[in-house]
């Protein structure tokens, strides 16, 4: 019945219970039937090749009832379905022969939920797809199912450091029978046979670490390079950094400093080594008239240190350093 067309495939065919080959090729799926082949019980083989099954099947509710009563089926091919992915449920039935099933011509990018039960299945083909690699679920549900023949020819797969573990396990598994016709895109762009890239992985897998290895010397050497020098132009510029941060927690307490009504001429900064000669400069410029901030008189008791200066220096129109050997700590 290939190539007839039907408005759709929305129904069941009666008539036909002994029918075991059905090549529904060309049909319009994309409305589909739950029951469409529900009377076909000795069905073997089934061909829909360009049936717009991508459509019909993901519109379905019940998936996993699509293929309930073909239980004798042993081969499938649904090549050409512009097919991303298959509904769960769909091969979840326990047929009675293991499955033959094609899936070329399609976009699949990750296999379908097979059942996960050793000799289920005989033989996958996903040619022309768009497989770059297999990942970590694919091959294990591939290790379980161990299907006798996987073929992946003509698929943009990858042989790059990044799809190291799928290459590795393509070598050890033995389960990829085209890996004589598979051309993988290396990381130079260039093309090479799967078969002759397996026979030096070895040697990639070794320049890969390298390429690791250095990657990560690179990423610890630059990160240890700007750590000093964040360091030194913290160590250098320290007083500034402490003062800027000292301003914006000010600020989040939305404390307002005062801008022309000063509390004090002057704050003078010093070490308390050189009280005696402060309590005379004090004492000298009191007498004309000017007002001094002191910390060790006018520092409020129980406030952090740091914020008793920074109110000292926003209330003073200027500070005073003495610089003595002492200020200085040597």
């Amino acid at each position: 019945m290939a190539n007839i067309t039907f408005r759709d495939c929305n129904g069941t065919i009666n008539g036909a219970e002994n029918l075991e080959y059905f090549d529904m090729s060309g049909f319009n799926c994309k409305v589909l039937g739950v029951n469409l082949l529900s009377n076909f019980p000795k069905l073997i083989t089934l061909i829909a090749q360009d049936a717009n099954l991508e459509i019909g099947l993901n519109a379905l509710q019940n998936t996993s009832e699509f293929l309930e009563m073909n239980l004798d089926l042993q081969h499938m091919d649904l090549m050409n379905n512009n097919l991303k992915t298959l509904p769960d449920g769909f091969f979840r039935h326990p047929f009675r022969h293991k499955l033959s099933i094609i899936l070329d011509r399609n976009h699949l990018q990750s296999l379908p939920n097979f059942p996960s039960k050793p000799n289920t299945i005989e033989r996958i083909s996903l040619k022309y797809n768009k497989f770059s690699y297999l990942s970590e679920k694919d091959m294990a549900m591939l290790n379980i199912i161990k299907p006798s023949r996987v073929f992946l020819g003509r698929n943009p797969i990858e042989c790059s450091c990044n799809t190291l573990r799928f290459l590795k396990w393509v070598q050890h598994s033995g389960l990829i029978s085209d890996v004589d016709e598979i051309e993988c895109v290396l990381q130079t762009g260039t093309f090479a046979t799967l078969s002759k890239f397996l026979q030096n992985l070895k040697i990639f897998e070794i320049s890969c670490q390298t390429k690791l290895w250095v990657t990560m010397a690179s990423c610890i050497t630059s990160v240890t390079i700007l750590a000093l020098l964040f360091g030194i132009i913290y160590y250098r510029y320290r007083f500034a950094f402490e003062y800027f941060f000292l301003r914006i927690k000010m600020k989040l307490r939305h404390y307002q400093p005062l801008l022309e009504d000063f509390s004090h001429d002057a704050f003078i900064s010093y070490s308390h080594k050189d009280i005696s000669w402060v309590k005379t400069l004090y004492d000298n410029l009191q007498s004309k008239g000017i007002s001094l901030c002191l910390y060790h008189k006018d520092f409020k008791v129980g406030m952090p240190i740091a914020e008793c200066i920074m109110e000292a220096i926003n209330s003073s129109r200027k500070v005073v350093f003495v610089i003595t050997q002492d200020f200085l700590g040597k």
